[in-house]
């Protein structure tokens, strides 16, 4: 029998998310301009569906963009599954093009350093049981 909600290993989740975050404006140049998602002001999430991309030479550079579109889709997915403040936070620390530090992002939300280390840790954790259904969080 499957246990709906099972332990959770916070650590190993986290780290898997941090890992996967990590690469999104990566993913960014790779896709290209055609597949880099719209935030809105609510800090919901876009994809421009645009499929009429000239034909590439290399079949490598069109799986590599590809890839990297369908990965920046579930992200996408699972952003939008989120409140907006969880969205606005891990929008703010992994993929806004101007990288910021965590200490100038506590200080732009007001926040003690504790505060925000323990708010990002939250957004983490439900970004892992959105994505994908789950498929990133790692059970103890």
């Amino acid at each position: 029998m499957m246990i709906l909600f099972p332990e959770i290993d916070r650590k190993k989740t986290k780290k898997k998310v941090h890992e996967l975050l990590s690469t999104y404006r990566s993913l960014l140049r790779i896709a290209g301009e055609k597949n880099v998602p719209k935030i809105t002001a609510s800090y919901v999430f876009e994809v421009n569906q645009n499929t009429n991309n000239p034909i590439q030479r290399a079949e490598t550079i069109i799986d590599r963009k590809r890839l990297a579109a369908n990965e920046l889709t579930k992200i996408t997915n699972a952003m939008n599954q989120l409140d907006r403040y969880d969205r606005q936070l891990l929008y703010d620390k992994y993929m806004d093009r101007q990288f910021t530090t965590n200490i100038a992002l506590y200080m732009t939300y007001h926040m003690s350093e504790s505060k925000f280390y323990r708010e990002l840790d939250k957004a983490m954790i439900r970004f892992a049981e959105s994505y994908e259904s789950g498929q990133l969080l790692i059970e103890k």
